[in-house]
This record gives C-alpha cells, sequence and structure tokens, in this order.
C-alpha cells in the first residue's frame, strides 16, 4: 500500500517538474516571447529559451502578458490611503515661536503661528495648550497670547473635529517669556520739568 502511494507521488512530481520549469522559461523570456521544447532519449522534456545544437527542439510560441497599469495617484497600500483620509490634515506644526526660543515682550503678549495643510475644515476648530492647559483656539492659525506670566513654557496645538475628538496634533515647542519686573527693576524716576521747583 505504501509503495503504490509513494509511487503515485513519484508520478504526480514527474509531470509537475515541466509544468514549473516551463512557467520559469516563460518568466524569463517575456521579451523573446519564444520557448523551446526539447525531448531527452530518456523521454524526459525539457524546456529552454535557446534550442540545443545536436537535438531536436520544438518551438512554443508564447504570448505576452497581460498587464494593468495602476492609475495615476492611486500608488500605496489601501491602509495608507485610510489613513491619510482618516487624519484629513497633512502638515499641522507651531512655526512660532521656535523651540528654545526667548521672547522678550512686558506686557506678555506671545504671538502664536501655525502651518495648516489643508486649510482647516468646516466644523473644525484648533485648541491651544499652554503647559497642558487649553487656553482657547478657534478657527485662525494666527493667535496671540496676552499677559503671560513670565518663565518657561511649553505649547501645543490640536485640530477637533464638530464631536470634540482630536484629529490632528502638532509638534510641541518650548519658549521662554522674559517681562521687565516692577519689583526687582522699578521704573527710573520721572525728571522733573526744569524750572518746576519753587525758588528758595
Amino acid at each position: 500500500m505504501l509503495a503504490r502511494r509513494a509511487l503515485a507521488i513519484l508520478s504526480a512530481m514527474k509531470q509537475l517538474v515541466p509544468i514549473v520549469a516551463l512557467a520559469v522559461c516563460i518568466g524569463a523570456t517575456q521579451a523573446q516571447e519564444k520557448v523551446y521544447k526539447v525531448i531527452q532519449p530518456d523521454g524526459t522534456v525539457e524546456f529552454t529559451d535557446a534550442p540545443p545544437p545536436n537535438e531536436p527542439a520544438t518551438e512554443i510560441r508564447v504570448e505576452p502578458i497581460n498587464t494593468i497599469e495602476a492609475p495615476a495617484g492611486e500608488v500605496g497600500s489601501a491602509s495608507q490611503k485610510a489613513a491619510t483620509q482618516e487624519q484629513g490634515y497633512t502638515e499641522f506644526r507651531i512655526a512660532s515661536p521656535g523651540n528654545d526660543q526667548t521672547i522678550r515682550d512686558n506686557a506678555g503678549n506671545v504671538n502664536v503661528d501655525l502651518s495648516l495643510k489643508p486649510a482647516l475644515r468646516s466644523g473644525d476648530t484648533i485648541d491651544l495648550l499652554l503647559d497642558g492647559q487649553s487656553v482657547g483656539g478657534g478657527d485662525k492659525t494666527s493667535i496671540t497670547l496676552a499677559q503671560m506670566d513670565r518663565g518657561t513654557h511649553r505649547l501645543q496645538a490640536v485640530v477637533k473635529d464638530s464631536s470634540g475628538k482630536v484629529v490632528a496634533r502638532s509638534n510641541t515647542v518650548t519658549f521662554t517669556l522674559q517681562r521687565r519686573s516692577k519689583i526687582l527693576q522699578p521704573q527710573p524716576p520721572r525728571p522733573r520739568p526744569f524750572g518746576g521747583g519753587r525758588a528758595g
């Protein structure tokens, strides 16, 4: 019983060898589109792209394989396309202030400029996070933070959809604000106007 199964497997393998060889030759000779079939004296069949000089060979015409080019703009996996469509924004970053920048403003005002591409979608809003706390935002990419405390601060921005879900996050920048202290650096006294005092 085992011997019969072994013979059957060997017979099937002998039938597969010519098919595999033909497939390899076809793949390697697509440009030539010619394959030659050679029957050896022992009955085995071989396929080659060049006929042997001293053995009879039969030419087999191979039709070119049909190929379909992907339409322009559809390069990339389905998962990459889905991720791009879900996010909706290709760029979102804090352009100003720069990371590790020192800002000097006695009124404590800091101008924040955001780079957002494409433009903010209808229903989406921008929220600024200063030291992890929301300080407002809206639909503008240029925002002024007023009367900030001196010191080092961390700033990030997020885009939220109409349901409040965060759909995009910017980079995080750290900046230092310097303001004149009225206690440590008092304003110098104003000079008295000339002739303003009484004559002695």
